[in-house]
């Protein structure tokens, strides 16, 4: 069986920093069709990760029409095989479009679930380099509060694409939409994840809240344009796991 990563680039502007290229990553594979839930079998996959790949097109779409261009070149990178293990951006990293000493950063998107206010944000990598501070700044701009991961045990880290970069020594990050213990957000957060994570129940129907999901979008986009246009690339933090040549 073959199934395909789907990638697109937009050139940089500065004569300087045009070679060095920013990744926006999503994934476009899902469960297909599997044990019934409620008589239907389809696994939609609208959060995880349909509503993030319909994202990144339209911000490619807004960026190509767009008379100001990024000074960084901008890599829609849309991988397979995610759920079989990152297969998509692993096969990525080993076969680079790019030279991977060109990639400075990749910002994944994968299973946010806007299903409450955007109040805090969950940043996954957040204390491994810059660009989690570059975060925090771009969300605080907004109104967000930003944590990093509460549950480290739960490695939410390393099941999405976000881990083929970090490993292959490109900073990342990716996020989720944030609660403190006992909150009635993760009351809902549980619900969602113990009723539709991986279920046919991951449909257009399901509740959803649309000004955060806006809220998001926003962030995003504001994120990506700081990384895609800083004088500087982001740096790696001293204590990072996956610093390159660690000792």
């Amino acid at each position: 069986m073959q199934a395909d990563n789907v990638l697109a680039m937009l050139p940089g502007s500065d004569p300087v920093l045009k070679d060095q290229c920013v990744v926006v990553s999503v994934h476009l594979d899902g469960w297909g069709i599997g044990e019934p839930w409620h008589g239907d079998r389809i696994y939609n996959g609208t959060l995880d990760d349909a509503a993030y790949v319909a994202t990144l097109i339209e911000l490619a779409a807004q960026l190509h029409d767009s008379p100001r261009r990024p000074r960084r070149c901008v890599l829609f990178a849309v991988f397979t095989a995610e759920e079989e293990g990152m297969l998509g951006s692993q096969y990525f990293m080993q076969h680079p479009t790019i030279p991977k000493e060109h990639l400075v950063a990749d910002i994944n998107l994968d299973a946010l679930r806007p299903i409450f206010p955007l109040k805090l944000m969950t940043v996954l990598g957040l204390s491994d380099s810059t660009l989690g501070e570059t975060a925090q700044i771009v969300a605080a701009s907004l109104g967000i509060r930003t944590q990093a991961d509460p549950e480290p045990d739960r490695l939410l880290l390393s099941p999405s694409d976000q881990i083929s970069f970090l490993k292959a020594g490109v900073p990342s990050v990716a996020f989720v939409f944030g609660y403190k213990r006992g909150s009635a957000e993760e009351r809902i957060y549980r619900k969602w994840y113990k009723q539709r994570y991986h279920s046919p129940a991951d449909d257009l129907t399901q509740p959803w809240d649309p000004s955060a999901g806006a809220t998001f979008n926003e962030f995003f986009y504001r994120l990506l344009d700081e990384v895609a246009n800083a004088d500087a690339r982001p740096e790696w933090r001293p204590g990072s796991s996956f610093l390159p040549n660690r000792v």
